[in-house]
C-alpha cells in the first residue's frame, strides 16, 4: 500500500481550519489561580518567535528579543492581576498597546503574534475576543464568518460519521477521551508506529477490508489537531 503523503494530511487540515481562530485549543474552564499562574509561568518561559511549521521565518535576533519581551511583558501584566480581575474585558484590554506595538511588523510575525495571544485567551478561559483579533489583523470582524467555518466543519463531521462503518464507529467511540497530551500515546497504542512523523505531525495509515484510511495530529503553535480521512470524507477535532 502506498505510504500517504504528508502534503496531503497537511493541505485537508487545513482545509477543515482555514482560519487561525479555528486552530485555538478547546478554552479549559476550570484552572484555578494556582494552576493558572503556572500555565503563566510557563509561557513566560518559552523562547518565542522562532522558526517552526507554520512561522518559517529567521528573525533577526534583536527583533526576535524584542518582540519576545513584548509578548512577555503582556504575560507578567496578567500575571499581576489579582484573580477578581482576571476577566475577560480586563484581559482583552492588556491586549491593545502590545497590538499597537506589532502593528508596524511584518505579517507572518503578526499572525504568530495572534498564536501567543490565542495561548493566553486559552489560559484565562476565554472562547473569544468578540472580533478584537480578526479586526487588528484583517481589518473587520470575522466572528460571524468563524462561526459559518464552524458549522461547516461540524457538518462535515456528521457527514463522516453518518459514513462510518460500524468498526469505525467503535475506534472513534475510542478515541473521544482523547486529549492533547495522550493523543500521541492513545493512536501508537491502538495504530502502532506513524507511517510519516516531522515537525508538521504524525500520521497513521490504516487498512480494512474495504478501504484505506489515514489518521494523523497536526501540530500548530501548541494547538493539536485530529484528523481521519477515509473514502473521501474527513472527521476534524481539535484537542
Amino acid at each position: 500500500m502506498p505510504i500517504p503523503s504528508r502534503r496531503t494530511l497537511l493541505l485537508s487540515a487545513l482545509l477543515c481550519a482555514a482560519s487561525v481562530h479555528v486552530w485555538a485549543n478547546p478554552v479549559d474552564q476550570g484552572m484555578t489561580p494556582d494552576e493558572r499562574r503556572q500555565a503563566l509561568d510557563r509561557f513566560i518561559a518559552k523562547k518565542k518567535f522562532v522558526k517552526e511549521p507554520f512561522y518559517l521565518v529567521d528573525l533577526d535576533e534583536a527583533d526576535r528579543l524584542k518582540y519576545e519581551a513584548w509578548v512577555n511583558q503582556l504575560a507578567r501584566s496578567l500575571r499581576k492581576l489579582a484573580p477578581s480581575r482576571q476577566i475577560k474585558p480586563v484581559v482583552l484590554e492588556k491586549f491593545k498597546p502590545v497590538m499597537k506595538k506589532f502593528e508596524n511588523t511584518e505579517g507572518e510575525d503578526q499572525d504568530r503574534f495572534l498564536g501567543y495571544l490565542e495561548e493566553l485567551m486559552e489560559i484565562f478561559g476565554i472562547e473569544s475576543s468578540d472580533g478584537l483579533l480578526s479586526k487588528w489583523r484583517y481589518g473587520h470582524d470575522m466572528t460571524e464568518e468563524v462561526k459559518a467555518h464552524e458549522a461547516q466543519m461540524q457538518a462535515r463531521n456528521a457527514q463522516a460519521l453518518a459514513a462510518m462503518t460500524s468498526d469505525e464507529r467503535a475506534l472513534l467511540e475510542r478515541l473521544q477521551d482523547m486529549t492533547k497530551a495522550n493523543a500521541e500515546e492513545t493512536l501508537r497504542s491502538l495504530l502502532g508506529a506513524p507511517v510519516v512523523e516531522d515537525d508538521f505531525g504524525k500520521m497513521w495509515s490504516m487498512t480494512t477490508p474495504d478501504s484505506d484510511s489515514t489518521l494523523g495530529l497536526m501540530m500548530r503553535w501548541g494547538s493539536i489537531a485530529f484528523i481521519w480521512q477515509f473514502r473521501g470524507f474527513t472527521y476534524f477535532r481539535r484537542l
